[in-house]
């Protein structure tokens, strides 16, 4: 481990002293990705830099060369380094988060925790991620709570959202059958790709004794985050799509208050009974530590993919430029496209995802077909990909800058989906 991390800190240096750290196209070769494929879809699934590959392996060959020296002793001390690592750029305390594999996995740990009751009110919104409006269904029909969904229809302004959430608690909880528990809400959604005003929001819902439960599935990594100041009840967020560290990779946060209401997805033998006074033995870590035999490889890397984000210039710098990015990014596609970017009068909407309105119409066939043929021609014919999806019946592409990309692949990229346009309006 210590040669893997030394590895990559001096290839990092060399890097930086050649001068080759500037962003875009030049350091496209520090990645994995195919030389002539054009990714702005980095907000799927990310990517990592080919620097991680030698910190891997060399986890990875620990655990297979004397399993249990390494399962049962020598990685614990390594994944509590990397998450103090995670909790200084957070700003959280590392006893307040834990290991969870992806995004859904934490809300799913939370979600199907919880003390709720038969009549008991959840909030989310239309924009939440496909995975957590199916969690919703799953435990309304399993504990007879009420969903109350909230239509959001960009682009709108954060005061709008807040009064639309402000009005929606007041009405539901003046009916007089059953009160908001719950509200689900995202850091950043995935389509729309905008910014949501979580900070405020998380202030909103608990003047009214809701807890919060934020969904920054693209968060970290992509907007700074202080999760002492913010304080929400719960927060999810994954450190293989923004961060650079390997699929498979999310840290889950439930500040102290909140631990004794929380039990891993996948209950095993460390479980803490908290209906027993005098079970005191188990404590929130010890129930998370060890969901069953993995590979715990990825979240070892966190460290390793944070030098990575230092030799570039660090948060502020990559943040910055992937915002430039998606700025301009948006308006040559919104050019080529001959369409409009969405984005609200604050100018608030756009952090390193820009949605765009493709000009789509006149079409007969289902919205699932119409994403199929755009993954599938994208992909296979023109060698590149980016999202589509409807909202507010009208269609999208949600386009990711990344330290990889520049203006060029935008162009690219908008080209392709307007070539696809054409062929589907012709049928």
């Amino acid at each position: 481990m210590f040669l893997a991390i030394t590895f990559i800190l001096l290839l990092n240096l060399l890097i930086m002293t050649q001068g080759t750290s500037s962003l875009g196209r030049n350091i496209r070769s520090q990645f994995l990705l195919e030389s002539q494929y054009t990714s702005l879809n980095h907000g799927s699934y990310g990517s990592i830099p080919k620097s991680l590959l030698p910190v891997l392996q060399d986890l990875r060959l620990k655990s297979e060369v004397n399993p249990d020296r390494w399962l049962r002793r020598e990685m614990f001390p390594i994944l509590d380094k990397n998450k103090k690592v995670l909790a200084d750029l957070i700003h959280a305390d590392p006893n307040e988060l834990v290991y969870v594999f992806n995004a859904m996995t934490g809300i799913n740990t939370v979600a199907r925790s919880l003390p709720l009751e038969a009549g008991d009110k959840i909030i989310y919104f239309n924009t939440a991620y496909n995975s957590v409006e199916s969690t919703i269904k799953f435990i309304k029909n399993s504990d007879k709570l009420v969903p109350i969904r909230i239509d959001l229809a960009y682009p709108l302004d954060d005061d709008e959202i807040l009064a639309i959430i402000k009005d929606t608690i007041e009405r539901e909880n003046n009916k007089g059958d059953g009160k908001i528990k719950l509200c689900f809400m995202d850091a950043i959604s995935s389509v729309p790709a905008v910014r949501f005003p979580f900070e405020s929001a998380v202030k909103l819902v608990r003047e009214y004794e809701i807890l919060s439960l934020v969904d920054g599935a693209h968060a970290i990594g992509q907007i700074p985050l202080n999760l002492h100041q913010v304080d929400p009840d719960f927060f999810i967020t994954n450190c293989h799509k923004w961060l650079f560290a390997p699929r498979g990779c999310a840290i889950l946060y439930v500040p102290l208050r909140n631990q004794r209401l929380i039990h891993p997805a996948i209950i095993n033998s460390a479980y803490a009974d908290h209906s027993d006074p005098a079970d005191k033995t188990v404590s929130f870590q010890d129930e998370f530590a060890w969901p069953g035999t993995a590979d715990f490889s990825n979240f070892m890397c966190i460290e390793a993919a944070i030098e990575f984000r230092k030799s570039l210039g660090g948060e502020d710098v990559i943040m910055q430029y992937c915002h430039d990015l998606a700025i301009k990014g948006g308006a040559i596609a919104a050019k080529i496209l001959g369409t409009n970017v969405m984005e609200n009068t604050d100018q608030s909407l756009t952090v390193a995802m820009v949605n765009v309105e493709i000009p789509l119409r006149n079409i007969n066939i289902s919205d699932a077909e119409v994403i199929s043929i755009f993954i599938d021609k994208l992909l296979y014919e023109h060698n590149c990909m980016a999202p589509v999806y409807k909202h507010n019946n009208i269609w999208y592409t949600r386009l990711s800058a990344q330290v990889y990309t520049d203006e060029t692949d935008f162009e690219t990229v908008a080209k392709a989906i307007l070539a696809v346009c054409k062929e589907l309006e012709i049928k």
